[in-house]
């Protein structure tokens, strides 16, 4: 079979690996972010040292008041063939994001992060909604004396019902220096999915070392749901060896191959979007299939049809 990288006119995109697809989580990052995080005590020091021991960047860039982030995410997304990315927003590059969407349709699902300290979280859900978000992301490994199942989440949790949105939660260990892993264990959304079976929650990252827990999940669950995104890191902190063709295995025997959606974690520049992970991921998915163990449907919903499934978008090529 004959593929070709790019769109064709009602066909969906294809990317350099010879499938559609769709990244389910990455980042949306302006000027106004660093600035805040800066404002909250995280320097531009202590931020790359932890980049450079824990991931793959070496350096970032910081965006430019001037530059143009959204044609620059374009731009990577054509030159890998990726119809859309999912990206988290905080409410600092909220407003960005919003001309970025106008400028780009379809090429842009968004996520917006929430933080349940905010008194007006809930007015935060329900404006994401009618912006056209199509979800929400929540950080319990970062958060003080405060649980997924605490009553201030219950009210976002009842907003994002009330709209259809998706809920992603960062559970596990994280960049960011302050965490507190005491509410970073995934079985503390069992509660939460209980409570709302018709809510769709998606653990981070396999569950950023959590991963035991993630599958349990699966048993406990069935509105409970795991991305593959980054490089999955965590692996090397288990006192067990794993790779991601084990772990691709094991999430797909206990949740199915629908309960699977696959993300890159991309942040910055100059890395840009992250085709390597997308590589290493779908390599060990392709070595599941000639396993027997997925079936070709099975990929196609892992790189992209899940998450259109679960959050209703639209990408360009098909609009």
């Amino acid at each position: 079979m004959i593929y070709i990288v790019g769109t064709v006119r009602g066909l969906p995109m294809i990317s350099k690996v010879g499938i559609p697809v769709v990244d389910a989580h990455s980042h949306y990052f302006s000027s106004g972010t660093l600035k805040a995080w800066a404002e909250r005590g995280r320097t531009m020091d202590s931020f790359t040292s932890r980049l450079n021991t824990r991931t793959d960047m070496k350096s970032i860039e910081i965006p430019d008041e001037n530059g143009d982030t959204a044609q620059r995410w374009v731009d990577e997304l054509d030159r890998y063939g990726v119809q859309a990315m999912g990206v988290m927003v905080g409410r600092e590059a909220y407003d960005e994001f919003l001309v970025t969407m106008k400028r780009f349709p379809g090429r842009f699902i968004g996520y917006a992060n929430i933080s349940p300290f905010d008194e007006d979280a809930p007015e935060q859900v329900r404006r994401a909604a009618r912006d056209g978000l199509k979800g929400i992301k929540l950080y319990p490994s970062s958060w003080k004396d405060m649980k997924v199942y605490d009553e201030p989440l219950y009210p976002i949790y009842d907003e994002c019902k009330r709209s259809g949105m998706v809920v992603f939660l960062h559970f596990g260990i994280t960049i960011g220096g302050q965490a507190d892993l005491r509410n970073g264990n995934p079985i503390d959304i069992q509660v939460p999915s209980r409570d709302y079976p018709d809510l769709k929650f998606v653990v981070a990252h396999f569950g950023a070392g959590f991963f035991r827990e993630v599958l349990l999940m699966q048993y406990q669950a069935d509105n409970v749901y795991m991305d593959s995104s980054g490089s999955n890191s965590w692996m090397k902190y288990m006192p067990y060896d794993l790779d991601l063709k084990q772990i691709i295995r094991k999430a797909v025997q206990a949740g199915g191959s629908h309960k699977v959606l696959f993300g890159t974690d991309s942040t910055f520049f100059p890395r840009g979007w992250r085709f390597n992970i997308l590589e290493a991921q779908f390599k060990a998915c392709a070595s599941l299939k000639a396993e027997g163990v997925l079936k070709e449907e099975d990929i196609l919903k892992i790189f992209g049809g899940n998450v259109l499934e679960l959050t209703g978008f639209k990408p360009a090529s098909t609009l």
